[in-house]
């Protein structure tokens, strides 16, 4: 079993050259969990080390994700595939896929997979719950799956029978109800996005590949508007309860805007809920968070 020393640790341990002494306790560069197992990451890749420095698990993969080993599993990716291992590195879910996600904590997790281009479900045993027939996943919970088919989003339930029709440019579940976007008839600049450095992305999403331009809002089961299309990027806070979201808006779109302005707290008609930040500089950034949080669900509920 390949031993390291601290300073070999390529994250926090570069800290300390710059600093001009190597650290010589692996408790400096890296946290340790409830089985003495420490991430580590050296110039081979990523990996976990015990607390004398012995590689437990090889520094082989590209990424581990965090949090690692729920319920003794852990996500990795290697050579640019995804699946799961234990801590003694048996692959409990084969690194095949191109993509892989799934609740850890739960009994009897469900992982929304990606295989040669195309999207399914399966259990922890690779047993389908949903074949590999969609082009993503985007979200799914006992009920209900969001998928992409044919360049459009809907949703699906487990018999794979249509609840919400296949014509949204983004869906995704948000507790009993969906975030939706739908396009609306304007093009970005591609070229001058790319200047930004601002690309088409599944997860933080503005426009489609196509670079046109999408809203987003809130529905119901029934596609009814529950929150209406006013944000500039998919709406994952949204209390119905109070009608109160938080929305963003493009700076690209809005240049004279503070930037501060951009991202805010807005009422059931997506009009803007002021609120006066009063901390220091370097708090700003959680405390507006959590601000907006509680805005939404109310004073004591945020949970960091």
């Amino acid at each position: 079993m390949k031993q390291l020393n601290p300073w070999q640790a390529n994250d926090l341990a570069d800290d300390y050259e710059e600093r001009g002494f190597h650290p010589t306790n692996w408790e400096e560069v890296t946290d340790f969990d409830e089985e003495g197992y420490g991430w580590v990451v050296t110039d081979d890749g990523m990996g976990f080390v015990n607390r004398e420095g012995f590689l437990v698990i090889p520094d082989e993969y590209d990424c581990i994700y965090y949090p690692h080993f729920q319920n003794g599993l852990c996500k990795v990716r290697k050579n640019g595939k995804y699946g799961l291992i234990d801590r003694h590195n048996n692959a409990l879910i084969p690194i095949i896929y191109d993509d892989l996600y799934g609740n850890l904590l739960e009994e009897n997790p469900t992982f929304a997979a990606c295989l040669n281009g195309k999207c399914g479900l399966m259990d922890l045993n690779q047993n389908l719950l949903i074949p590999f027939h969609y082009d993503d996943i985007t979200s799914f919970n006992g009920q209900y799956i969001t998928v992409r088919l044919n360049g459009k989003y809907g949703a699906i339930n487990y018999q794979q029978e249509t609840v919400i029709d296949f014509i949204w440019a983004h869906l995704e579940i948000n507790e009993e109800n969906f975030a939706a976007g739908k396009t609306v008839d304007v093009f970005f600049d591609k070229n001058k996005l790319a200047k930004t450095n601002l690309y088409y992305s599944e997860y933080f999403k503005h426009f489609t590949e196509e670079f046109q331009k999408i809203v987003f809002g809130v529905i119901d089961i029934n596609q009814n508007v529950v929150y209406p299309f006013v944000s500039d990027s998919v709406i994952r806070e949204f209390n119905p309860a109070t009608g109160r979201a938080k929305i963003s808006l493009n700076h690209w779109e809005h240049e004279e805007t503070d930037v501060d302005d951009l991202c805010f707290v807005a009422d059931s008609d997506g009009k803007k809920i002021p609120f006066v930040a009063t901390v220091e500089e370097e708090e700003t950034i959680h405390s507006f968070h959590k601000k907006c949080h509680e805005l939404i669900w109310g004073e004591g509920t945020w949970p960091y």
